[in-house]
């Protein structure tokens, strides 16, 4: 169940900009872009990120930062967007909000905050952005854009983004624009009332420092070579950290209680998100102040995803740690369930869903057990609860495709082939499928599933 990266973020801003200002009707004067059209690209935005980039569709990752995001958004001022905040699977230091109030965190930056707080201020951060329409006023400033221009945005943009950088949050869209970029006066903003913001969701303000002087650990270690140029016009990091330590004269100071989950959630996306080699030496550095349960599940999963099978099953064998961490049992039952050891995979996957019914991972898993056992309609509940979740999945399409054709219907085996063909991008598959599928639509509500496709296939073709 994961999406795989199919572009840059670079050609993304450039090709959504492009659509946008080519657009009919927008090429007016820099005062009518209005919040309608900023929702509209927003839109488009937020799709395309989802279509083409590995977000994170874990339940217990999710669950935690709607929660954390919710009680953040309860404290901003009423906003005419519908806010999100989704994670991205990428080790790179960074976080974004684009157009219409969407906002998504790289897993590393996840990994660098020592607590919930300090996360809860790299998004505090970003929606003082959105709140004050930031984005939106630089579109405004450059609206009468030239496609000319627009190229030059884009090799700007490929010039300023150095691979394996360090990158602080404030970034436009997490794409490095020399045109579209967030000025000094705006991230000074930015800071400014997103640590107003965090107050009053109750936190401590000194966790937006905490931040600021981790992002300055990173640019001391990774020095100024490995800085993208956008980021060094930002106001230092010094500076921000001065200004923000006398606003802390001014502001109140919660009293804060580290959330416990925070790290097992830190030690599910360290094992699961990052590079397994990478992951293995940083275990003690990213999970500071761990219990050993959570530091034994970060390093079972990391063993596991370099095949030291025995190593990792000796570590997944610690089974008392599944009272402190509900999401064991799921990971000891993917990781049997790779092995081929379907029955005990099984056992455990029922384990964990004891704990969580709608661990979609689980039922994911357990659904294609089912399905190998020929328990079609068993696996077909679970796997249709699953794309409820996670309608876009391209492997969870295929899986019901396989299930399905073989058997229940040909026609849905080729719609769900068709379906993960598009959301893997593979258009041309995607309409090969459809055609088999059509040669054996007969009945009315066939059709009508033919229709719904080919609707989503244009939109899909669009982004």
């Amino acid at each position: 169940m994961k999406l795989k990266a199919k572009r840059s973020l670079p050609f993304l801003i450039f090709m959504i900009l492009f659509l946008f200002f080519s657009s009919p009707g927008l090429q007016a004067s820099v005062m009518e872009f209005s919040i309608h059209d900023e929702v509209k690209l927003g839109e488009k935005f937020y799709n395309y990120i989802r279509a083409h980039y590995p977000i994170v569709y874990d339940p217990y990752v999710n669950t935690f930062i709607k929660g954390l995001s919710h009680r953040i958004i309860r404290a901003i001022p009423p906003q005419p967007f519908h806010i999100t905040v989704d994670v991205i699977r990428d080790p790179q230091i960074n976080a974004f909000a684009g157009p219409g109030g969407h906002v998504f965190l790289n897993t590393g930056i996840i990994e660098l905050m020592d607590n919930e707080a300090e996360l809860a201020a790299v998004i505090c951060h970003e929606l003082a952005h959105v709140t004050q329409r930031h984005l939106a006023q630089n579109i405004e400033r450059e609206r009468l854009l030239t496609v000319g221009s627009l190229v030059g945005m884009l090799a700007g943009a490929l010039i300023g983004r150095s691979v394996g950088s360090a990158v602080a949050f404030g970034s436009v869209a997490g794409a490095q624009t020399a045109m579209l970029k967030y000025t000094r006066e705006e991230e000074r903003e930015a800071d400014q009332i997103g640590i107003q913001y965090l107050t009053k969701a109750g936190f401590p303000p000194k966790a937006m420092i905490g931040a600021f002087e981790k992002l300055r650990r990173i640019k001391i270690m990774s020095g100024e070579n490995n800085i993208p140029p956008y980021f060094l016009t930002h106001p230092g990091i010094e500076d921000r950290i001065s200004y923000l330590s006398d606003m802390l004269k001014n502001l109140p100071s919660p009293h804060f209680h580290p959330s416990p989950i925070f790290l097992k959630i830190k030690a599910l996306i360290l094992g699961e998100y990052s590079d397994p080699a990478r992951g293995i030496k940083m275990v003690e550095d990213v999970l500071k102040g761990a219990s050993p349960c959570e530091l034994t599940l970060a390093r079972a999963i990391l063993f596991s995803r370099l095949n030291q099978i025995k190593t990792a099953e000796k570590l997944f064998s610690h089974t008392k740690c599944a009272a402190t961490i509900p999401v064991w049992y799921r990971e000891m039952g993917i990781f049997y369930f790779n092995l081929g050891r379907l029955n005990t995979a099984l056992k455990c996957l029922n384990l964990g869903l004891r704990e969580y019914p709608d661990d979609y991972f689980a039922l994911f898993f357990r659904g294609r057990i089912y399905g190998s056992q020929g328990k079609v309609d068993k696996a077909l509940a679970d796997l249709k609860r699953v794309l409820n979740y996670a309608p876009e999945d391209s492997e969870v399409h295929e899986v019901m495709g396989r299930i399905l054709g073989r058997y229940r219907s040909p026609f849905l085996g080729f719609l769900h082939f068709a379906y993960a063909a598009l959301y893997r991008g593979n258009k041309k598959m995607a309409m090969s499928y459809i055609k088999r599928a059509s040669a054996l639509a007969k009945t009315r509500e066939e059709k009508r599933e033919l229709k719904i496709f080919k609707k989503r296939f244009r939109a899909w073709k669009e982004l």
